[in-house]
């Protein structure tokens, strides 16, 4: 089990996680507006992203692009960026502006939001910014 962290201040960004093994997420379509839908990762999961966020348009490919995607019921204490143009999208955030996700304690970028009509429904923290907790939280003593 994984709980991922803010690099900055320790901060748990996510719930106890079990990680699966990376398959190309279904695009969505047909989604009506302002309704979320469901997460193409199952909550209580997460998988880690091979490619580079935005890699496919050349804009964000780098490293530090690399991503955790979980199922949004899963993100603890993040926020929304404070800057209104990070969170681009005809109906909510669809992600391509880059991080529009902050640690609630310490206001440090941490993740991107999919959300849009036309996205996914998923939350991708940053590699580079979050700290993986490797836990193993078995019942002791109950």
């Amino acid at each position: 089990m994984t709980i991922f962290r803010c690099e900055g201040c320790d901060a748990p960004l996510s719930a106890s996680l079990r990680q699966e093994e990376w398959q190309r997420l279904p695009r969505i379509s047909g989604r009506e507006h302002y309704t979320c839908g469901p997460s193409t990762v199952p909550r209580g999961s997460f998988m880690l992203d091979p490619t580079p966020y935005g890699a496919s348009s050349g804009e964000l490919d780098s490293e530090r692009w690399l991503t955790a995607v979980i199922n949004p019921l899963d993100g603890v204490l993040l926020r929304p960026h404070v800057d209104p143009e990070r969170r681009f999208g005809c109906c909510r955030p669809d992600g391509s502006v880059g991080p529009n996700l902050m640690c609630s304690r310490c206001g440090a970028e941490v993740g991107i939001e999919l959300s849009d009509c036309w996205t996914e429904f998923d939350v991708r923290l940053l590699l580079p910014r979050v700290v993986r907790d490797a836990t193993d939280r078995t019942e002791q003593g109950s």
